[in-house]
């Protein structure tokens, strides 16, 4: 199973499906800011599967602000991140993420593509901002009930052509 994380789109849908596109996960989880483009990728793509949290220039829209999801296994904890204070690092997410029993913790918020595993098998990761000038998303590959997550860069083909 793929799952393909955006986040930080800001209202550049291009980018996303692009990332759909390129990677044709099985499933999606956007991150907020903008949930509303997470909705338009959802009308775009009506046959895939898009979770979605809001961040914190969603302030009125009544998406969920974290999300619990167990997939094939592997339990994931999704928030945007501005709400464990993630520009200051991430120990309070990491302690979310260990009171929820989850094995990976998705955040954005930063702009910033990073994944890491922690001592404790933990992984850690923020695709980056799928709405900036160079455009990232993060990857989660899950396989007997196992999973490795990566960044990467948000594909450059335009959609249409080649699908």
């Amino acid at each position: 199973m793929k799952i393909l994380v955006l986040s930080d789109s800001h209202g550049v849908i291009e980018s996303m499906a692009r990332a759909v596109i390129h990677h044709a996960p099985d499933a999606v989880i956007h991150l907020g800011d903008c949930v509303p483009d997470a909705k338009a990728l959802q009308a775009r793509f009506p046959a895939l599967t898009i979770y979605r949290v809001k961040g914190n220039n969603d302030w009125r829209d009544k998406t969920p602000e974290r999300l619990e999801l167990t997939m094939q296994g592997v339990h994931i904890l999704a928030v945007h991140g501005h709400q464990y204070g993630v520009y200051s690092g991430l120990f309070r997410l990491s302690l979310a993420a260990r009171e929820t029993g989850a094995d990976v913790a998705l955040y954005g918020h930063t702009h910033i593509p990073a994944c890491e595993q922690t001592e404790t098998g933990l992984w850690l990761l923020n695709p980056g901002a799928c709405g900036s000038f160079a455009p990232t998303c993060g990857v989660i590959e899950i396989a007997n009930g196992h999973c490795t997550c990566y960044n990467a860069p948000v594909e450059t083909a335009q959609p249409g052509k080649g699908e």
